[in-house]
């Protein structure tokens, strides 16, 4: 049986980190707006999606 190659940490360039967390944001804004827009399919997302679009609590 062959060995297992150890998997080496790879470091992720900080522009392609930037740029990803940037389209995850995008993707949040846009099932926030499609949620808030049709809440019967926000409904089908359960208790999660429910408190995702609650108001935070003021601080």
């Amino acid at each position: 049986m062959p060995e297992a190659t150890p998997v080496l940490p790879q470091v992720i360039p900080e522009g392609i980190m930037l740029a990803r967390l940037e389209q995850s944001e995008q993707m949040r804004e846009f099932f926030i707006q499609m949620w808030l827009q049709n809440p019967a399919l926000a409904a089908q997302g359960g208790e999660r999606v429910r408190a995702l679009l609650r108001p935070l609590p003021p601080a």
